[in-house]
């Protein structure tokens, strides 16, 4: 007996389904810039307390994106051009005084001609801005050397690259003032330790005085002399040999601390890039709050790119003394007495910006 199949339902036509597609707006990329080279060991500094101070979530893909060019090269002294502004300046204003008389001292053409670190920089941005656009990126700017925001080079950097569109530039001083604030609200003597050209400018005093800040520095003459030759001496001085640092150095800067201490300061702006190398790891220093300007900078880096990844400003954990200090061989020379640096103009107040001359950038 055979058995009959029952024959199957006819099989019913699919059903068209739509689907509604859902745009998704990918956020605009944000990239942050470090013009670097002034002095290089500085910039990566930066780059690491941009790291530091990013809350990332855990994982490699939570940092924000950073550009860091370093062409020193391109880059003239801070302190050399600052001096070739002021003697400058003083050269114009005899010549005005004396009516184009001859009979100056000191000549025009006697003085070397000294380009204004503005215009490397501005080279070294542009590149940076043609990388941002490329990737149809924001950029957010800065720039980690102190001297470098004194008003001659810092007005001429942004007259050259402030037009710059999608651009946000951070300045480290004033961003450095607003952390003294938020970290010791009760401050009012504030100690400064800093190049011959950053004091001379009084940058960081027309930030502060204003706030009703006293600012401490330094005895002027040879100790001051002797700041600037721990900083720039090339064979011991922090600038040559970052990130390592000398003993010599070492025992300068915390004599300089404790100068400073003596002086009633309540905290010390540490006001060269390279000078945290020689507190690495350190907060306070006798007793003292350190002021760090490349922490302030760094953590207003990534405020402007998106508060959201910045960490709080107690939340970020000390640190780790990755610059060991390396007794360095000094030869005999180096231990004779220091030949004072020859800085003409005024000293207590700044270059008007009508007497800077512009050297031709090309």
């Amino acid at each position: 007996m055979s058995l009959a199949c029952a024959s199957s339902a006819p099989m019913e036509s699919p059903v068209a389904v739509k689907v509604k597609k859902i745009k998704t707006t990918k956020p605009r990329e944000v990239m942050l810039g470090i013009c670097g080279g002034v002095g290089p060991a500085a910039g990566l500094l930066l780059h690491q307390l941009i790291l530091q101070n990013t809350d990332s979530a855990g994982e490699d893909q939570g940092h924000l994106n950073v550009c860091h060019f370093s062409r020193s090269e391109d880059m003239t002294d801070r302190t050399e051009y600052l001096v070739y502004a002021a003697s400058s300046s003083a050269d114009a204003t005899d010549s005005d005084s004396e009516c184009g008389s001859c009979c100056s001292e000191v000549s025009c053409d006697s003085v070397k001609e000294v380009e204004n670190p503005a215009c490397g920089m501005a080279r070294t941005f542009a590149m940076m801005h043609a990388a941002a656009t490329a990737g149809r990126a924001r950029l957010v700017v800065g720039v980690p050397c102190n001297t470098f925001h004194a008003q001659p080079i810092w007005d001429e950097f942004i007259r050259r690259t402030g037009h710059a569109s999608d651009v946000d530039h951070v300045h480290m001083l004033a961003e450095t003032v607003a952390y003294v604030e938020k970290k010791l609200p009760s401050c009012k003597r504030v100690g400064l330790m800093s190049t011959t050209g950053t004091r001379n400018s009084r940058v960081y005093h027309d930030l502060l005085e204003p706030r009703g800040y006293t600012v401490v520095e330094v005895n002027t003459g040879a100790t001051q002399q002797e700041l600037h030759e721990s900083i720039y001496n090339r064979e011991w001085g922090v600038k040559s040999t970052a990130p390592s640092v000398s003993a010599r150095c070492e025992a300068n800067f915390h004599r300089y601390a404790k100068q400073l201490q003596e002086q009633g300061a309540e905290v010390i702006i540490l006001g060269c890039t390279e000078i945290p190398f020689v507190f690495a790891g350190k907060t306070h220093f006798v007793g003292i709050l350190l002021i760090d300007p490349m922490v302030a900078l760094a953590r207003a880096m990534i405020r402007e790119a998106d508060p959201s990844r910045l960490k709080p400003v107690d939340s970020t954990k000390k640190v780790p003394n990755m610059y060991s200090v390396v007794p360095l061989s000094v030869s005999k020379a180096s231990s004779a007495p220091l030949v004072p640096l020859k800085y003409v103009g005024a000293t207590t107040a700044t270059t008007p910006s009508s007497k800077i001359p512009r050297a031709n950038c090309s």
